[in-house]
């Protein structure tokens, strides 16, 4: 193989892995805004990184996010990272805005707090909403709808999308209770 080859296949591997991994800034929120997750950890303070993972088939779907659209995961220097399904966002992100601002939210609370449960990360999620304007009564519809009819989930889940959303709100009215 010569030169001007073997550098041109290293060129198109390069620009097929930036491709199907791609890093972002920001996160654009369905009133556009643009956010980043604020970290602290380890005396560490920063931006949670962004990975819009996108492929050509659903083997090459970066498999950490197992049947999720977008997960936290520490990288390799124990740093949080936000890995988010790209092609699940482009196709429904225009009929279900809230739902991904949401999932949003959930997962820089767990970048922000590694140990927080399920529930715990959809209770923040829930907070910062609502603190931002974005838990109108039709986000808050919509969230209630994708949560029933999600069926069977992980225990920490608790067991099926309507008892998410039941323990989500629960959590929400304690917060609520406990802020003077």
């Amino acid at each position: 193989m010569n030169t001007f080859s073997f550098v041109w296949l290293r060129l198109t591997v390069i620009s097929a892995l930036m491709f199907s991994c791609s890093v972002a800034s920001a996160f654009t929120l369905s009133n556009g805004e643009e956010v980043q997750c604020p970290v602290t950890l380890n005396g560490k303070s920063g931006f949670a990184t962004e990975i819009w993972n996108t492929y050509s088939t659903p083997a090459d779907r970066n498999p950490e996010l197992g049947r999720a659209v977008a997960v936290m995961r520490l990288d390799a220097n124990d740093w949080p990272t936000i890995i988010l399904d790209a092609q699940a966002y482009e196709r429904t992100s225009k009929g279900t805005p809230a739902q991904w601002d949401f999932v949003y939210f959930h997962e820089c609370a767990h970048a922000q707090k590694p140990e927080l449960s399920e529930i715990g990360a959809n209770c923040s999620a829930y907070f910062d909403m609502d603190s931002r304007g974005l838990m109108s009564f039709y986000s808050f519809k919509e969230l209630e709808s994708a949560h029933m009819g999600m069926m069977n989930l992980p225990i920490e889940y608790g067991g099926s999308g309507p008892q998410f959303w039941h323990q989500t709100l629960q959590c929400v009215r304690k917060g609520r209770e406990e802020k003077p």
